[in-house]
């Protein structure tokens, strides 16, 4: 493998043209630079500089170890500011807010996995409805946070976005989970729980869904995604969710999830919103880019 340094060398002589002046730009004695090209002529066997009167030009051969040189350490220096981002992100606070279903599992799980890397990172997590939060991140009071994808304003954007339909979650046991999606209809036949709040952007301009929604006399009605995961747990009934409250036991197989039969509801999209005025802190950077591989990772499932 060649050296660095010896790549730094060469593209100098190449920029210049001249091992004396390269010398003189490279704060290293002339005789020692001129080593380094025929060691690497030598490693290569073939001649990288034709040596001119007027000074050394580059054969073909050297143009192709030059395009490779410029390529390799520009990697090389882009890698070493992500190194230096690494560092510098070791600790710091991270200030986070999301609906509630992305509290029970999704965001938990990904604190997990970020803190092997980052252990002297502290984190401030808390819920929202999904409306407050770019407002929460344009005025500086968390660094990021999760809401269903609409309209902003412009002192925040969306980092990424996924598709996150309302669906069925039941039982894996149920009847329904039996089908591949589900009607309205099916699901009036059997005891609807239901999370109070506003609906998300995209299922109040669906009519098929706002008028299901608008007739139901849920069974039982709560704030708490806690409470509602055990009572469909216990088989009490059925719940409207999108599936990232659910994962791990979606994946364990104890609660399955279906997409419902109405266009609207299957457009909902939730994003990952961030400043566009001001960077993140360096660990909340890495954060965040953690999160969009996260998120993209459970959309492709």
């Amino acid at each position: 493998m060649l050296h660095a340094a010896a790549l730094n060398y060469f593209r100098e002589v190449a920029r210049i043209g001249s091992i004396r002046k390269a010398a003189g730009s490279l704060n290293v004695a002339a005789s020692a630079l001129n080593r380094q090209i025929i060691n690497l002529e030598i490693q290569l066997g073939t001649p990288l500089f034709d040596r001119l009167p007027g000074g050394m030009r580059l054969t073909v051969a050297g143009e192709l170890l030059l395009r490779h040189v410029v390529d390799t350490l520009h990697d090389f220096d882009r890698v070493r500011v992500a190194i230096d981002d690494l560092k510098a992100a070791r600790s710091g606070h991270i200030a986070i807010a999301a609906l509630d279903s992305l509290l029970v599992d999704f965001l938990p799980r990904a604190i997990d996995r970020f803190r092997v890397d980052f252990p002297a990172v502290t984190y401030s997590v808390m819920t929202a409805q999904p409306p407050e939060v770019p407002s929460m991140v344009a005025n500086g009071d968390i660094d990021m946070g999760f809401t269903f994808v609409g309209q902003i304003p412009h002192s925040v954007r969306y980092m990424t976005e996924i598709s996150a339909p309302i669906g069925i979650v039941m039982r894996a046991d149920h009847p329904l989970a039996n089908k591949l999606s589900v009607d309205f209809d099916e699901v009036s036949r059997y005891p609807v729980l239901t999370q109070s709040g506003p609906l998300p952007k995209g299922a109040d301009s669906d009519a098929a869904f706002a008028t299901f929604k608008s007739g139901l006399k849920p069974k039982l009605q709560s704030n708490s995604i806690q409470m509602l995961k055990l009572a469909i747990m216990l088989n009490m009934g059925v719940s409207l969710f999108t599936r990232l409250g659910f994962l791990h036991e979606i994946e364990k197989g104890d609660i399955a999830w279906r997409p419902l039969n109405s266009s609207g509801v299957n457009t909902i999209r939730i994003g990952l919103v961030v400043s566009a005025q001001r960077d993140l802190a360096p660990p909340a950077e890495q954060f965040a880019r953690r999160l969009v591989e996260d998120l993209h990772r459970f959309a492709a499932v």
